[in-house]
């Protein structure tokens, strides 16, 4: 059903009581797909009458009445959403806020910040000996992939592949996962 009049009709309540009954299924189809629930959908889309007919003097015959509608009950739902996270925001006082900014808490060391030396040397005696070379070479000794291909002998694709696969096998050698948990 075309929503634009023949003639200039009279825009009163009682014309704006049929054109929203016209576009009411469309409108409220939509608020609930942006609401996710038909109550709050109900709502906006009430919204949505009172606001256009209290603004029915900007409303032009001959215009699209549907895409006037949901452009209102667009405006509505940012508005709504809006306003929801001002509630949020302003749930927190200012005094926690200040006791949150001036007392981060603490973080919890890293699993590997734990590990000593001893344990890594002899974490890294069982690998080995392609992955523990790399391994040596670039972490302990700083050198970069094509020094350690040209000393090796070996593609610099695969000083990485080995670089990797050492500090897999050194993570579960160092902090082994428990039983059940995947290794990622």
């Amino acid at each position: 059903m075309d929503s634009r009049p023949q003639s200039s009709p009279t825009l009163d309540s009682r014309w704006f009581a049929a054109f929203a009954r016209e576009h009411e299924a469309a409108l409220h189809a939509t608020a609930l797909r942006l609401c996710g629930n038909a109550a709050d959908a109900r709502d906006l889309v009430q919204e949505t009458f009172e606001r256009g007919l209290r603004n029915l003097a900007r409303y032009r015959p001959g215009t699209d009445g549907r895409a006037w509608l949901l452009t209102i009950l667009h405006h509505r739902f940012i508005d709504r959403c809006r306003s929801h996270a001002r509630e949020r925001r302003a749930d927190v006082s200012a005094e926690d806020l200040e006791e949150r900014i001036a007392a981060p808490e603490a973080e919890a060391a890293p699993a590997w910040a734990s590990i000593t030396p001893e344990q890594l040397r002899e974490a890294l005696e069982k690998l080995p000996e392609e992955f523990r070379a790399v391994y040596r070479m670039h972490s302990l000794e700083g050198r970069s992939y094509i020094e350690i291909s040209e000393r090796l002998g070996i593609p610099k694709a695969t000083v990485g592949t080995r670089l990797i696969r050492a500090r897999r096998r050194l993570k579960e050698l160092l902090m082994p996962q428990p039983p059940g948990e995947e290794v990622s």
